[in-house]
């Protein structure tokens, strides 16, 4: 009987591959409840049925891919939400903080099911630009936005200096080059750079962020595209060329004076002064190599 009863169980699941609720169940299966809740606490052990929580606070439940269940077996109620509330922060991922809110879990208890949920790689941890260290969590086989990784500009969440400094002379060098280019012509030579010289792919908005920093660094300017592909609306409608009038530089900025929060009140005889800033002192140890002028 209990056997009749789970294949019907789980062919129901197969029929709303989405979530089958309590009323679908009832209506569907004609049996006790009795019986059927032992089938579900079955299938649960098994790790064959996950638990969804409804907005609602009512109780859905969803078949298990084959290659899923060793992961999902002996998983109780309170990691089958955890899990689902990770799963609907999609790419961005959830914050430990957000769980717990959205839970009304004690914090011990979250950082036990993450720990259990980790270890099965249901979930990973993954750290976000946008807070130092801290960590947000999704599914495992997800793909984590740029709004958390910063795209290929940044290696291990870390903004890459050097590689970005690479990429920008390679556009500098390629715009002075060609006298003039369309941003279709500067993705084209620098994905070509990049993957050649590490592998790496570099998106759209990867570039036009690298192309941007060229031009606030003065070395580019933008330039109207009169050309016919572009008036037809085949191209992008702006041109890239060297610029013929360099930003003047500000040296007094590249001081601690310059961006001193204390400035103010900074005088020959007082609290502050720049005989006891230690930021000056190391200004002026700096070699004239390291001054950027």
């Amino acid at each position: 009987m209990s056997e009749e009863l789970e294949n019907k169980f789980l062919d129901l699941c197969q029929k709303y591959p989405t979530g089958l609720t309590q009323q679908m169940i009832e209506v569907s299966l004609g049996h006790k409840m009795e019986d059927i809740v032992k089938v579900i606490n079955n299938l649960i052990k098994q790790g064959r049925l996950m638990v969804i929580q409804n907005p609602d606070e009512t109780t859905s439940y969803k078949e298990v891919s084959p290659e899923d269940q060793p992961k999902f077996r002996g998983l109780g109620v309170e990691d089958f939400l955890i899990y689902q509330l990770i799963e609907a922060s999609s790419n961005t991922g959830a914050w430990t903080r957000e769980l717990k809110n959205s839970s009304g879990y004690q914090q011990v208890q979250i950082t036990k099911i993450l720990k259990t949920l980790e270890s099965r790689k249901l979930i990973k941890a993954v750290k976000s630009i946008q807070s130092g260290r801290k960590k947000v969590y999704m599914l495992y086989n997800m793909e984590p936005s740029r709004e958390i990784t910063g795209g290929q500009l940044y290696s291990d969440q870390s903004y890459d200096h050097q590689y970005i400094q690479i990429m920008k002379m390679h556009i500098k060098t390629f715009v002075d080059n060609k006298g003039a280019v369309d941003f279709a012509d500067i993705i084209t030579y620098l994905r070509k750079v990049a993957e050649e010289a590490t592998s790496q792919s570099l998106g759209p908005e990867d570039i036009q962020a690298l192309v941007n920093t060229v031009i606030y660094d003065g070395d580019i300017e933008e330039m109207r595209d009169t050309r016919m592909g572009s008036m037809l609306g085949r191209r992008s409608g702006i041109l890239y060329k060297p610029t013929k009038t360099p930003i003047p530089v500000n040296n007094f900025c590249n001081m601690p004076c310059g961006n001193c929060p204390v400035f103010d009140i900074c005088s020959d005889n007082g609290l502050v002064s720049p005989k006891r800033c230690i930021y000056f002192k190391q200004y002026l140890e700096q070699d004239d190599e390291s001054l950027d002028f």
